[in-house]
């Protein structure tokens, strides 16, 4: 097995029409990680390389702008459910640390959605515009998943706005997440994705468990998040005048701008991080992923032999792919929880 097999990155070629199937020399790579994440500012690809000599910056001619054609693949690691995709990444930026430059990727059509517009877009409820029709227009060139749920609101895209602001609040007011996961688009309700069953359970010192935990931080930010999020929110319709969110009652009350219960409802539903965790390098690991997860413990006070404080299950967030060396793969991910 020669060590290209071995590295996440198999295969790295300029997509650009000047310089294509122009191979890159991944003999260079020192590490390289794929992040996947649960919102629009993924999928990334960071690649460490060593440019003692800058043969990648002069040499093969890599610069912030270029894009590159990357063929990822964890087979020689992980054979029963591998990760393995294939995409166009542009580099973003490219600092320099001593002898290394650091190459950091975003997915080309992602990156094309923090391009600001040039000419207005207006979908409007009355126009027949629905949540699937709004992204099919506004991310082009993915597959896209059976989006449910009616329009709730109208939407403008400014000249200087970018795409990726209007998807991120179409999602925040339906109180869906909306992300890219290796070539699709996918717009899903948070309480869905929690609530969908599973058989994949993470397990805390249990070494034979097919998905183990091997480290964690419990991130513990639930009173600081609700401290913010927790509010009752009301606003003015022109029919029906004052109306107010059905959810959070209790909390203090809190001016918006929105015209419906619905919208008030989804904007105070957030993805609550609670996890930070280290695992064995699994290439199924995806964002919105759902999780249940069994706490050993190596002794009880109180003949549970299971840590009750942490939570049971969770749905996956940002993930990372990481290989450094020939047989180095681990996973880092955020798990998270509806709020």
């Amino acid at each position: 097995m020669s060590d290209q097999q071995t590295l996440l990155l198999q295969k790295a070629t300029f997509a650009e029409a000047a310089t294509q199937d122009k191979d890159i020399d991944l003999s260079l790579l020192k590490d390289c990680a794929f992040v996947e994440t649960i919102d629009l500012s993924g999928p990334r690809l960071i690649m460490t390389m060593d440019d003692r000599f800058s043969v990648v910056r002069n040499a093969m001619g890599v610069k912030v702008g270029s894009v590159i054609n990357c063929i990822l693949s964890t087979a020689a690691y992980d054979a029963l459910s591998p990760l393995t995709f294939q995409a166009d990444f542009q580099v973003m930026s490219m600092p320099v640390n001593g002898d290394l430059v650091t190459i950091n990727l975003l997915q080309k059509e992602i990156a094309d959605l923090k391009i600001p517009s040039k000419k207005s877009m207006l979908f409007t409820k009355l126009s027949g515009q629905s949540i699937e029709s709004i992204i099919k227009k506004l991310a082009p060139g993915f597959v896209y998943d059976p989006i449910s749920g009616a329009l709730l609101n109208d939407y403008h895209l400014l000249p200087g706005d970018r795409p990726s602001m209007v998807l991120r609040q179409l999602a925040i007011e339906h109180g869906a997440m909306i992300y890219a996961f290796r070539g699709k688009i996918c717009f899903k309700k948070m309480s869905d994705l929690y609530q969908q069953t599973t058989n994949v359970v993470f397990q805390y010192k249990m070494p034979s468990a097919d998905f183990q935990v091997v480290t964690y931080k419990h991130l513990n930010s639930d009173a600081l998040v609700s401290d913010r999020v927790n509010r009752k929110l009301f606003g003015f319709n022109l029919i029906d005048g004052l109306i107010q969110a059905t959810r959070n009652t209790d909390y203090p009350a809190e001016w918006s701008h929105y015209d419906n219960s619905e919208t008030m409802n989804n904007v105070t539903t957030i993805a609550l991080p609670v996890l930070d965790i280290i695992t064995f390098g699994t290439g199924s690991l995806g964002p919105g992923l759902p999780i249940n997860f069994a706490w050993n413990m190596d002794y009880s006070f109180n003949d549970s032999f299971s840590d009750e404080s942490l939570p049971k299950s969770a749905v996956i967030g940002n993930v990372s792919h990481y290989t450094s060396g020939a047989m180095n793969y681990y996973c880092r991910l955020k798990a998270l929880v509806p709020m």
